[in-house]
């Protein structure tokens, strides 16, 4: 039997490969807290170029992109990491027993929908950190359909996480980069839908056939 490796099972392992690779460097990435920024940028950017080029080498990529970003991808998550903190705070500080709750709900949700764009946007746009900041907090709500898909596949990954003790270790595999790839295909919808996002950064694509 003559062996072929473009057959459909070697080409979907390989695939499954360099998602494993790409996860699993991700996940060193983040050992250090403050690089969560940076990382989540560089995944999201990686995610892009995959879109355009699905030849290219997902780690080498993520990595150059890592560097690329990490300024910027810092300071992002230094704010949102002030704004969750500054929420909590004022959510607290009142002597009503309901309303702390309510408040710490609504600043959570609004924290949460700029976290989830801040690093999408940085990584797809070419923008100033301040202008970076005003998209993140206004795009999730001009693109409402949008932000609630990504909330859906975000709390369906979560749960199946929390509930299937075999989603875990597929997670920490390829789980969360195969969850960041359907997402970005979400966003790039969205991007387009919705326009306004700025100039999209030069592509520089590592091994594409393009």
């Amino acid at each position: 039997m003559r062996f072929n490796i473009n057959a459909p099972f070697w080409r979907f392992m390989d695939t499954l490969l360099r998602f494993v690779g790409l996860n699993l460097v991700y996940l060193i990435t983040l050992i250090l807290n403050v690089t969560i920024g940076p990382a989540r940028a560089a995944l999201y950017s990686t995610m892009f170029a995959y879109d355009e080029h699905d030849d290219i080498r997902l780690v080498k990529e993520y990595l150059t992109r890592f560097k690329r970003e990490f300024k910027q991808g810092l300071a992002a998550w230094v704010l949102v990491a002030i704004l969750f903190g500054l929420s909590f705070w004022k959510a607290w500080d009142t002597n009503a027993s309901y309303i702390p709750l309510i408040l710490l709900v609504i600043a959570a949700v609004v924290v949460a929908l700029f976290a989830e764009y801040v690093a999408p946007l940085q990584a797809r746009f070419a923008n100033t950190t301040g202008r970076l900041f005003s998209l993140s907090a206004m795009f999730p709500w001009r693109a409402f359909p949008c932000s609630l898909v990504l909330v859906v596949i975000d709390v369906l990954a979560a749960g199946l996480s929390y509930f299937v003790p075999f989603i875990r270790v597929l997670a920490i595999l390829f789980g969360i980069a195969w969850v960041a790839y359907a997402k970005s295909l979400i966003l790039l919808w969205g991007f387009k839908r919705y326009g306004g996002t700025g100039k999209v950064e030069n592509p520089q694509y590592v091994n594409a056939h393009e």
